[in-house]
């Protein structure tokens, strides 16, 4: 039945509320006879029309729908890449792509394999995605592990399926912390003892291998182990650090050789190693005595004859040089109006070795000097002595009272001369020392013994037992002896009971005195020991409760001796205890009170 006067509008209602905004509602009903509602999620949904004429209202029946999802249209990033993202690291908000059909409704029976990429014209040029990880469940890929190496800003990924593609809101990756160092130039150009022409320079970078400018590290170089040549040593490398990037100067390698690598490092464990390269023989800078002269004796040869080497800077033998080297003796060096001669040199690969040199005086400072006429260089100084050595002489007598088991404080010094009371500095023997005479059991050890121009040398002796020795020098057949050497006892380093206490009655003077002696660490007894030693009832021995009382004692010389000492309760196993307040104890063995 049609109204009789005035307008009839209408508005529909979907699950007993409102429907999508593109259908009138209870509050704003409109003429409209029909309309769609959109954004209806999947499932059955039941509606009503209710139509309104003035202050009336009539609402249809309710009918039923069921909504179902459609083919996936398009790929959309519910959640884009986010939170802190630094070159080559994970980013803290990885990316998830749903895919959905033309009503935004989420296609839970999704199959297809969704991959991520940079989308092109977007972030840093040469920028690479990595690590990227998914998973599909109803319709969803969730990502893992997604990374970017280079930083740049306004970055977006695209998400395909081969068919399907869609884009991620704009990003930007920063620089991250320092994981590593990078050569960024590496050295070259080099040859013995100088600059490379080539200096390397050294850049922190992030885990994308991005320059991380705020690093401040300081960066350190050094030859890699067991490349180069054995023993080269890396010079003069100054430094700059600026921007997380280190750039070096004046670096330089001594030796010549192949396959060196540098090694740059932090004190925060960060290292890097640089390329191969080599270090080439560079020109002539020095003559240098690779063999100095020794073992002379007037108008003897030599029997070790000098040779001369000619050297780049970092001391590398040039084997191309050809010039003459001839040697004289350093003026004021050696005897007043000595000669040299007899010298005669043969030059092969930058080496000049001579044979056959003498001198014809005794001294103890003779210096030579090699010369090509351009350079020179000068020997150190040797003796030419006047004979063999005969006798040995103790010129220095070891110390004449030492503590056992510690160094003299003053070490023996052995001598050679020859027949004419010269000290014999061409003289090789090897010197010993031992025990002429002493306590039994005494040991002489930790001798080390440096020879030089006859003069032996001794360091570190000692002896470890108390009493009075004398010291023997002999080297298979020449020998001395040295003044007597007085052992005193060291530092006590323990207590012992050198008087046991024995089995005694109650309340009555134990028959036999304890005595408690205090010894060094070589086992003399301590004489100069004066901290005073207590003796109780070790705890947990003998009877609860008793008490060793009446004990007088009497210490001299690192010995105490217990007088009148007695235990008031009968038992067994009664054990002393020693101790002077310090770490030093001892326990007695144990004894019964009857």
């Amino acid at each position: 039945m049609l109204p009789l006067a005035g307008t009839v509008s209408y508005y529909v209602s979907r699950d007993g509320g409102a429907a999508s905004a593109a259908c009138p509602s209870s509050g704003s009903p409109t003429t409209a006879t029909s309309c769609t509602d959109s954004g209806v999620s999947i499932g059955s949904h039941s509606y009503t029309v209710t139509s309104v004429w003035r202050t009336w209202k009539s609402t249809s029946a309710r009918a039923s729908v069921t909504v179902t999802q459609g083919a996936a249209t398009q790929l959309v990033f519910t959640t884009s890449p986010g939170g802190t993202i630094t070159g080559g690291s994970s980013f803290g908000t990885q990316p998830v792509v749903t895919a959905r059909d033309a009503s935004n409704n989420t296609v839970t029976d999704y199959s297809g394999t969704v991959t991520l990429s940079i989308a092109p014209g977007t972030g840093t040029a040469g920028a690479a995605l990595s690590s990227c990880a998914g998973t599909l469940r109803n319709g969803v890929t969730t990502f893992s592990g997604c990374k970017i190496d280079r930083v740049g800003s306004n970055y977006r990924l695209r998400a395909s399926d081969g068919t399907l593609s869609g884009d991620s809101s704009s990003f930007s990756v920063s620089v991250g912390s320092a994981v590593g160092l990078v050569f960024t130039t590496q050295p070259s150009g080099a040859v013995g003892g100088a600059a490379f022409t080539t200096q390397p320079v050294v850049a922190a970078v992030d885990a994308g291998g991005n320059t991380a400018t705020g690093s401040f590290s300081t960066v350190s170089l050094a030859i890699v182990s067991g490349t180069g040549a054995g023993g080269a040593s890396l010079d003069n490398c100054d430094s700059s650090r600026r921007n997380g990037v280190t750039t070096f100067d004046s670096c330089e390698i001594d030796l010549a050789g192949s396959g060196y690598h540098l090694r740059a490092s932090t004190s925060g464990g960060l290292r890097a190693d640089s390329a191969a390269f080599d270090v080439a023989v560079g020109a002539v800078s020095r003559l240098a005595f690779t063999t100095e002269p020794a073992g002379a004796a007037v108008r003897t040869a030599f029997t070790t004859q000098p040779v001369v080497t000619a050297q780049d800077a970092g001391g590398n033998t040039v084997t191309t040089y050809n010039r003459t080297v001839t040697l004289s003796i350093v003026k004021n060096s050696g005897a007043s109006g000595a000669t040299l001669s007899g010298c005669s040199g043969t030059l092969s690969g930058g080496i000049t070795t001579f044979a056959g040199c003498t001198l014809d005086k005794v001294a103890s400072d003779y210096q030579l000097r090699a010369s090509d006429g351009t350079r020179s260089t000068d020997t150190n100084a040797f003796a030419v002595v006047a004979g063999p050595a005969v006798r040995l002489d103790f010129t220095t007598n070891p110390s004449s009272s030492p503590t056992a088991g510690s160094s003299f404080s003053t070490q023996p010094v052995v001598t050679a001369y020859d027949v004419d009371g010269n000290v014999a500095t061409g003289y090789t023997g090897a010197v010993a020392l031992s025990i002429r005479s002493g306590p039994a059991g005494g040991l002489l050890t930790g001798c080390a013994k440096t020879l030089r121009s006859g003069v032996t040398t001794f360091s570190t002796c000692k002896l470890d037992k108390v009493g009075s020795y004398v010291l023997l020098a002999s080297d298979g057949t020449l020998t001395d002896d040295s003044t007597i050497v007085t052992v005193n006892p060291g530092a006590a380093t323990s207590l012992s009971f050198t008087t046991q206490p024995v089995d005694a009655l109650i309340n009555t003077n134990f028959p036999t005195s304890p005595v408690v002696t205090a010894f060094d660490a070589f086992g003399n007894v301590a004489t100069g020991y004066s901290n005073t030693i207590s003796l109780a009832i070790k705890s947990g021995t003998g009877t609860s409760g008793a008490t060793l009382s009446n004990c007088s004692a009497s210490q001299s010389n690192g010995v105490a001796t217990f007088r009148s000492c007695r235990v008031n309760r009968t038992g067994t196993g009664y054990v002393l205890r020693a101790s002077d307040r310090t770490p030093l104890t001892a326990d007695s063995s144990a004894f019964s009170i009857r």
